[in-house]
C-alpha cells in the first residue's frame, strides 16, 4: 500500500469506498461520499488527509482508509487529533494498521524532512467500538482519558446521541511504539492520618478521617484502603502494590509505625518521602498528635465539618504534590 495526501482524482473512487462501506461505517459515525470533495479546499498545515491506498486493487477501487489529521495546534503543543474510516473490502485484513502507521511516520517525521513534526496525537473512541480501540492499542496508543457526552454521533444501534469517548495518544518520543503497552499512568497514593485513639474530631459529623478518605478517593478517582476494614499491615501493602492506579490509606499511626509504614511503601515500589500524608489535627484532644512526617504534608482542621469545596482543595494540593519534583515538596 502507498498513503498520500487527497486530490481531485479521488473523488469518484472515494465516493464508491463510501458507498460500499456505508452499512458497516454508520454504526458508529456519519458516512457522507461527498465530504472528501469538500475537504480539498479545507486543506493546509493544520488539516491534513490521507488517504491509503492498495498497490494491487481489489473491486472497482483502490481506497484502504482515509486518515483525518485535524486541529493541528503549534508552539508549546505541538499536537493534533486524528479520525478515520477503513473501506470495504479492505477492510478486515490488517491493510489499514499498516496504512495508519505510514500516516503516523508522517505525522512524527520532521517538518525538514516532509513530515508534519508533531509531538503528540490523539484519537478519541466510543468505548463500544471495540474494533478501533483495539486497532489503536496494536499500534502502541496508550488510554488517556474518558471525556463523558463529547460528541454528537451514531451508537450501536444507529441513532444518534451525545456519545462517551476514551482518548488515546501516541507520542513522537514513543514512535514507533512495542503493541499493546502496559499502561504508563502514574500511581496516585495519599496517607489520610490521624492519631490513634481519637475519635471523629470531638463528634464532629463529616469530619472523621473516613470520611474524609472516602470523598478524597472518590475526587481522585483511586480506591479507598482503610487500614481498620482490610486488617493487617502486610494485606494492605499487599492490595495497594496490586493497585494500577494507587488508592487513599485511611489509617491512625504515629512516628513509632513510621519504620513499618516505609517498608510497606518501599514494597508498592513508591518512595515514603514522595507520599503524601494528609494530617488530621484536633486542638480539642489533650493526647500528644504527632504526624508520620515521612512525605510532605497537608494539614487539615478536624475540628470542624469538611464542606465539599474543602475536599476538592486537599485533592488538588495532593494532585500538585505528586507531581511536584522532590525539591520542591
Amino acid at each position: 500500500m502507498w498513503v498520500a495526501t487527497i486530490g481531485e482524482q479521488d473523488i469518484a473512487p472515494y465516493r464508491r469506498a463510501v458507498e460500499q462501506s456505508r452499512t458497516r461505517l454508520a454504526t458508529w459515525n456519519p458516512v457522507d461520499p461527498d465530504d472528501l470533495a469538500r475537504s480539498l479546499s479545507l486543506q493546509s498545515p493544520s488539516r491534513r488527509t490521507f488517504l491509503i491506498h492498495a498497490i494491487t486493487p481489489r473491486g472497482d477501487h483502490d481506497i484502504v482508509g482515509k486518515v483525518n489529521v485535524v486541529d493541528v495546534v503549534r508552539g508549546r503543543f505541538e499536537s493534533a487529533a486524528i479520525g478515520y474510516d477503513a473501506y470495504d473490502p479492505y477492510a478486515g485484513r490488517g491493510l489499514f494498521a499498516e496504512g495508519l502507521r505510514l500516516v503516523l511516520d508522517l505525522a512524527f517525521r520532521w517538518e525538514s524532512e516532509g513530515g508534519m513534526g508533531l509531538h503528540r496525537v490523539q484519537a478519541a473512541v466510543q468505548p463500544g467500538n471495540v474494533r478501533s480501540a483495539g486497532l489503536l492499542r496494536s499500534l502502541g496508543f496508550q488510554r488517556e482519558g474518558f471525556s463523558p457526552h463529547m460528541l454528537w454521533l451514531p451508537g450501536a444501534g444507529g441513532n444518534s446521541a451525545w456519545r462517551d469517548h476514551d482518548s488515546y495518544v501516541m507520542l513522537r518520543d514513543e514512535w514507533p511504539a512495542q503493541p499493546y503497552p502496559t499502561a504508563r499512568g502514574r500511581k496516585v497514593v495519599a496517607l489520610v492520618n490521624r492519631v490513634p485513639g481519637s475519635d471523629s474530631a470531638g463528634g464532629v459529623p463529616g469530619s472523621g478521617t473516613m470520611t474524609l478518605a472516602r470523598q478524597l478517593a472518590a475526587e481522585l478517582q483511586v480506591p479507598l484502603f482503610a487500614r481498620d476494614v482490610v486488617g493487617s499491615g502486610d494485606r494492605l501493602w499487599s492490595l495497594l502494590a496490586d493497585s494500577a492506579v494507587g488508592g487513599v490509606v485511611e489509617c491512625r499511626l504515629t512516628p513509632d509505625d513510621a519504620r513499618s509504614v516505609v517498608v510497606g511503601l518501599r514494597r508498592c515500589g513508591l518512595d515514603p518521602g514522595a507520599v503524601p500524608e494528609v494530617w488530621c489535627a484536633s486542638a480539642s484532644e489533650e493526647i500528644s498528635q504527632h504526624p508520620l512526617g515521612l512525605g510532605p504534608m497537608v494539614s487539615v482542621d478536624a475540628d470542624h465539618r469538611l464542606e465539599r469545596a474543602d475536599v476538592v482543595r486537599i485533592a488538588l494540593r495532593v494532585a500538585a504534590l505528586l507531581s511536584a519534583p522532590a525539591s520542591e515538596t
